[in-house]
């Protein structure tokens, strides 16, 4: 009986060691995205001040093009570290992406001291694109940002699926994924108010110091085995051929169905990501640093409302429903609809702020719910590769094309070279002439819908599921 009793207790103790490591792993890995998200959103936070600066000079266009720059590199480097992250140890990846990115940033303040005027033309997969020598260097350094946050995004979730057991790991991403919005906030916030007294390329060298002392603690982590938490039918042994793994992912369906909506929503959110503080600032008459502060302050509660309670609902809800997951996303994207419109339409700050942060939380609630989808669709042993690819998809056909396409289309629209666009916003309240951003920012809730329609095909199918077995 003692034996039994002594070999009870070693038990408890045990997992209660594993669980308490468990919780400090992540608390260690949202920490880091959190500064991930800081790091990347400080731009858009100092976006009207570079686009006022005289000696860099850009264009609406421009700055467009460098925010997709990071996420064009994010998106290409991103397959690479997904099969990197089903190999190799991830702590150590993730390490070196930390201080990747960090360097990157801090670069960001001083690579256009000793630049010269002038002009590049580049011809990637597209038409030629012209940009003055400033954006070119500046879309450099951002690429390297993206490399570095490129390794940490892709990998970290497969690492956090094998500490925490199924049913927690919506919780456990929310909890994660919950450092979106906060990072977004904060560097909202950081970034306006550092450029406001220093000016913003110290901004740029001063956020990106943190993350090269917190790479050293994510070195230093325990890595539990591959599909540790899962039952053994979920396990493989070891992964197959890269080219044998990407096609049962891309064939799976709701990994593929949960993509294409999250594809949608992701350009959505990068649009504003991007755009949200120069729409304050110049169509909404807000000064640069309260349109920053302000910012920061929306996306810091209604980001973390929305990211956290998004991933405890759904685990309650999925408890019953086999199409929880789906269903919360569609749910929440399609009733986030309104809001954007009010927010771009009204001139009036009683009206635009609380929509804005009423869209915050409903756009933020996918977060958690859609994570957990594309984790447990796949194996334990392609989880990397599953994130990795679906970074390629949401990046490719999402941000990466609305951050720059909404810069074009202001641009396009300022100069009266889009008369349908024009008189759509124009039928809406808006003023193309003076708020020719607001006017490009309209694709918003047309791409909310699309994501809306593939998170409820995704339910509904799973529900047929659910009823036929």
């Amino acid at each position: 009986m003692k034996i039994v009793a002594r070999v009870f207790f070693e038990g408890v103790r045990a997992r209660t060691t594993a669980m308490r490591y468990s919780t400090y792993a992540l608390a260690l890995l949202t920490l880091v995205n959190f500064l991930n998200y800081i790091d990347r959103q400080v731009l858009p936070a100092v976006a009207p001040l570079m686009l006022r600066d005289p000696k860099l000079g850009l264009s609406d266009t421009e700055l467009g093009y460098i925010e997709a720059s990071l996420l064009l590199s994010f998106t290409f480097f991103a397959p690479l570290f997904g099969l990197l992250g089903d190999r190799l140890p991830r702590a150590r990846l993730m390490a070196v992406a930390a201080v990747i990115w960090s360097i990157a940033t801090a670069l960001t303040g001083v690579a256009t001291e000793f630049v010269t005027d002038g002009h590049r033309t580049l011809s990637l997969l597209g038409p030629e694109v012209t940009l003055s020598t400033a954006a070119f260097v500046l879309c450099s350094v951002r690429a390297l940002v993206g490399i570095g946050e490129s390794a940490y995004s892709t990998i970290t979730p497969s690492l956090i699926a094998d500490y925490f057991p199924p049913q927690q790991r919506a919780t456990a991403l929310g909890i994660f994924q919950a450092a979106i919005p906060v990072g977004f906030a904060l560097g909202f916030v950081i970034g306006g108010v550092l450029a406001h007294f220093f000016g913003w390329r110290t901004a740029f060298m001063l956020v990106g110091l943190p993350g090269l002392a917190t790479a050293a603690f994510v070195w230093l982590l325990r890595e539990p085995p591959r599909g540790a938490m899962d039952r053994r039918s979920e396990r493989r042994t070891k992964p197959g051929p890269w080219w044998v793994t990407t096609r049962r992912i891309l064939c799976t369906r709701d990994w593929f169905i949960s993509t294409a909506g999250y594809t949608a929503l992701t350009a959505a959110l990068g649009a504003f990501a991007t755009w949200a503080t120069v729409l304050l600032a110049r169509d909404k008459g807000m000064s640069e640093t309260g349109a920053a502060i302000t910012l920061g302050i929306i996306a810091l509660l209604g980001g973390a409302i929305g990211t956290f309670g998004g991933g405890w609902v759904s685990d309650r809800i999925a408890r019953r429903r086999r199409d929880a997951y789906f269903g919360v996303c569609a749910a929440s994207t399609l009733l986030a609809i309104l809001p954007t419109l009010a927010a771009l339409i009204a001139d009036e700050p009683a009206i635009y702020l609380p929509a804005t942060f009423t869209a915050v939380i409903l756009l933020f609630i996918s977060n958690a719910p859609f994570h957990a989808i594309l984790l447990q669709s796949v194996a334990a042993t392609e989880r990397a590769t599953a994130v990795a690819l679906n970074i390629v998809i949401i990046h490719a056909f999402g941000d990466a094309i609305s951050r720059a396409a909404v810069g074009v289309i202001s641009d396009a629209i300022r100069d009266g070279r889009l008369p349908l666009f024009a008189a759509a916003g124009a039928a809406l309240g808006i003023d193309p002439t003076r708020q020719h951003l607001s006017v490009a920012l309209l694709i918003t809730p047309l791409l909310l819908a699309a994501s809306a329609f593939f998170f409820f095909c995704g339910a509904r199918w799973t529900g047929n599921l659910a009823r036929e077995t």
